[in-house]
């Protein structure tokens, strides 16, 4: 959602504010194999219930074991591959403010500050509150700019 603002004090003297937050999350909820190359026809792999034994994991379809999804690709009921559980939420917030005087016709000075701030956590559903929380609490880069124009009259 991208918020823009322009307030113009008098002609010389305006605020321009722009907001650009995200709030998102992904949930992956099934997994699947291609049966065969070239086509569009998929191996769907069931949930089950994991444990670990002397030999590995043992896991029928895909599990989910301390973090970790197990795949048991060839049915044998012992886990083939592993891999960190996708899930995730991102969050971010890009944000601008431009202080614009003309202090004579043709010169200008800016004054700028730009913030950017931004965090991703393995969740995968979303909460407003704890996502917008987690945001204003993330760790930001600040930049403060000033510029000036100065228009020579030749």
């Amino acid at each position: 959602m991208e918020t823009r603002l322009d307030w113009t004090f008098t002609p010389r003297l305006s605020l321009q504010l722009f907001a650009q937050p995200l709030l998102s999350s992904g949930d992956y909820v099934q997994y699947k194999q291609l049966a065969t190359s070239k086509s569009y026809d998929f191996l769907e792999f069931n949930p089950g219930a994991g444990f670990n034994t002397a030999g590995g994991v043992a896991c029928p379809g895909i599990c989910d074991l301390e973090g970790r999804q197990y795949v048991d690709f060839d049915g044998d009921g012992t886990a083939d591959y592993s891999f960190r559980d996708r899930d995730f939420n991102v969050r971010s917030l890009v944000g601008n403010a431009v202080l614009r005087w003309e202090y004579r016709p043709g010169s200008t000075v800016f004054l700028v500050w730009q913030r950017r701030q931004s965090d991703y956590a393995f969740a995968g559903n979303l909460d407003f509150q704890r996502d917008a929380t987690a945001l204003f609490e993330a760790p930001a880069d600040n930049r403060f700019i000033i510029k000036m124009n100065y228009w020579l009259g030749l």
